[in-house]
């Protein structure tokens, strides 16, 4: 079982070999595969939803089908999902012994994510005593920085650049680290409770503003990973995300990025954890 934030991938029947990311917390959400041996090719027919350098995504129907290429841009692999489920079918051969290597962990993640209500985030997550922000932003806003300046604070920096987000089974939403972090290398395995959004923004102050959730919306939108691949799936995760607006402040937070502006984040979160 590949556990990541909160989340999990299992696979049974005749599975490839490699290992996943572990993690001392049981998942609340797992996507199933039933793993078993094929002869290639594995790409399917017809024409791609999207295709990248390393992986294609074909949409069929009501079935999500995804493929990671070799280095010779050959599909060694080939995942088969319901558009809306969480239970599909893993086929591979001997040229494939990496069951959840980059990038198919990444994209299976999104997926899950978004049949399970929640998204992959363009952001960091930084957690106190009470609980942890999402700091979000556009590629040079300052996420790093930020964690940067929080963890010699005590805060727990879970991740500086991809952040779960996921509803919590008891009600409200939390916040998961991944194993794929930014130029700070913070990736903590586990989970912490969402207590606000912080959109950043620059500014030569520090100054916490609550916004709306219309425009928390807007800003948090350009800030997640979408299921490029399927309109009907990036739809999906719109609604979750707007859900997320609804039910916890978000702030725009003018900062100087430095110390000072992580510690009155951490502040707000009743200090160390």
């Amino acid at each position: 079982m590949h556990v990541v934030g909160g989340v999990a991938i299992a696979l049974d029947g005749d599975c490839p070999t490699g290992a996943g990311e572990q993690s001392a917390e049981s998942p609340e959400i797992i996507l199933r595969l039933t793993a078993a041996r094929a002869e290639p090719p594995f790409r399917p027919a017809g024409t791609p939803a999207i295709e990248q350098d390393s992986w294609v995504a074909f949409v069929d129907g009501d079935m999500f089908k995804l493929c990671v290429k070799q280095p010779k841009l050959d599909e060694a692999m080939r995942i088969e999902l319901p558009r809306g489920g969480l239970e599909g079918r893993y086929l591979w051969n001997d040229d494939w012994p990496y069951p959840f290597r980059y990038p198919i962990d990444q994209l299976l993640v999104i997926h899950m994510l978004g049949v399970a209500g929640g998204a992959l985030m363009h952001g960091a997550a930084i957690g106190g005593r009470d609980g942890a922000f999402l700091v979000a932003g556009p590629s040079g806003a300052g996420k790093t920085t930020m964690s940067r300046a929080a963890a010699p604070q005590g805060a727990a920096v879970l991740s500086d650049e991809r952040t779960i987000l996921r509803p919590a089974r008891g009600g409200g939403w939390m916040l998961g680290g991944t194993p794929w972090p930014g130029e700070g290398k913070f990736a903590d395995n586990r989970s912490m409770a969402l207590r606000g959004l912080i959109l950043l923004e620059q500014s030569d102050r520090d100054e916490l503003l609550p916004i709306s959730p219309a425009r928390a919306l807007a800003l948090l939108y350009r800030c997640h990973f979408p299921p490029h691949w399927d309109r009907v799936a990036a739809e999906r995760t719109l609604d979750n995300l707007a859900r997320v607006v609804r039910d916890i402040p978000a702030f725009l937070f003018k900062n100087r990025k430095g110390a000072d502006a992580a510690r009155m984040l951490l502040d707000r979160l009743g200090g160390p954890p």
